[in-house]
């Protein structure tokens, strides 16, 4: 048996989820805000694209160095005082950038703010996993996908506001503001919901490789399920995902010469496409591919490799048009938000019973942010030298190769979960 913290009350935990709701929509206005900045400082000529890159890089590092350590930590300490440190601090963080001068400032603040960031999504996983109440668990993990769009769209629109009638120094004092106040309300939830938790015994699940999960092995257990194949692919849909959010402004502004606010401004349809994908994948995900994460992520990287690949053939022939631009680019970001719900919320999930959701959700975020961290800083250097074209291609041949490994992971991941099933209709 396994002794963990639990929250029976609805009505509370209803309200512990919506602290969680708006900590992590607002991490994304306190860190998605930076490719506004980039582009503007770019376009004034202060900044190399290599150089700006090397400020989200140091981020992504940073974030994807500590999600390993936060992960591990999140399924022995207190998720709670996590996320209340880890929002303060990412408060902290944006509202030093405003004061930095150089790339060079920028990229060691902008590196405390990875890791203030760094605490957040375990712990939050671990609250929804196994505190909150079990009635609500499943839709509060698909609800909590709404925080990438609800806070992108607003760091796209803050961002370009603030470049339009402001200065780029409110780019990050704004998203500073709220974080501090979403971590203040996270707070005063977490007081309200503490007096009601309460500790209960979990079975553990005999027949998924329990033993060597509770002894930390978590290399047999990766292994047994088929996650070390997936391992590259989540670098390869990080790299692909951060890189069109990151360069998408630039690339406009560059591509058909508009203005810095309005590429910002155009970028608002990536998180919207984001949400209506997740909401779009989840009767494919429960029907088609019979709950089978890797099945359903196999598909979403092999829609996106097609296309990126017409977008390559459209870009080169110079027929596309600026709408039509946006529009796929906003498509391949739904369809990689599609798979990072699949494999960095659900695939977690299957190892709640086994206290492993956080480590889990620690080692594949930290695995996709070391695509992210490449994101930031190679694709910048690629555009830089061969133009955006080229970018788009080397996209489209990192869609290809990730539809190989989810397809040959989703062999053994089929096996892993019928053996988790089974074991949980025993335990029933």
């Amino acid at each position: 048996m396994n002794r963990q913290p639990y929250l029976e009350s609805k009505k509370l935990s209803a309200l512990l989820f919506a602290g969680c709701f708006a900590v992590y929509s607002a991490s994304y206005v306190g860190r998605i805000n930076l490719s506004a900045a980039i582009a503007d400082r770019v376009a004034a000529g202060l900044f190399t694209k290599e150089e700006a890159g090397l400020i989200g890089t140091v981020f992504f590092v940073v974030y994807g160095s500590f999600q390993i350590i936060n992960g591990v930590l999140g399924d022995k300490i207190s998720p709670f005082g996590m996320i209340i440190a880890g929002t303060f601090g990412g408060a902290v963080a944006n509202a030093g950038m405003a004061f930095c001068s150089t790339h060079t400032q920028m990229a060691v603040v902008w590196g405390v703010n990875g890791l203030a960031m760094s605490l957040l999504w375990v712990a939050i996983l671990k609250i929804l996993a196994n505190i909150i109440n079990d009635d609500m668990r499943q839709r509060a993990c698909l609800n909590l996908s709404a925080t990438l769009p609800v806070g992108s769209v607003l760091a796209y629109l803050l961002s370009a506001f603030s470049l339009k009638f402001l200065s780029w120094q409110f780019v990050f004092l704004i998203p500073a503001g709220i974080l501090f106040a979403v971590a203040v309300f996270f707070t005063l939830s977490y007081r309200a919901a503490k007096p009601h938790i309460t500790m209960r015994e979990v079975p553990l699940p005999e027949k998924v490789g329990a033993k060597g999960a509770k002894s930390g092995k978590l290399l047999p257990l990766f292994a047994v399920s088929g996650l070390l194949l997936v391992l590259p692919a989540d670098v390869i849909h990080g790299a692909i995902k951060e890189g069109i959010t990151t360069w998408e402004p630039t690339m406009i502004a560059q591509v058909f010469n508009k203005s810095v606010s309005l590429s910002t401004l155009s970028s608002v349809l990536l998180p919207v496409f984001n949400l209506t994908g997740i909401y779009l994948i989840t009767p494919i995900y429960k029907k088609l591919c019979k709950s089978n994460e890797l099945v359903t992520g196999t598909l979403i990287v092999a829609f996106s490799s097609v296309v990126l690949l017409a977008l390559t053939f459209l870009l080169k022939s110079g027929v596309l048009p600026l709408g039509g631009a946006v529009v796929m680019l906003s498509t391949v970001t739904m369809a990689m938000g599609t798979f990072n719900y699949m494999i960095i919320t659900c695939v977690p999930m299957r190892f709640a019973a086994l206290g492993k959701t956080a480590t889990v959700s620690g080692v594949m975020n930290a695995t996709a942010y070391v695509g992210c961290a490449f994101a930031s800083a190679g694709f910048g250097s690629i555009s830089e030298k061969y133009g955006w074209v080229a970018c788009v291609a080397v996209w489209a041949a990192l869609a290809l190769a990730g539809v190989a490994l989810t397809a040959v992971a989703a062999l053994r991941w089929k096996k892993f979960i019928a053996r988790d099933d089974t074991a949980a209709a025993e335990r029933s």
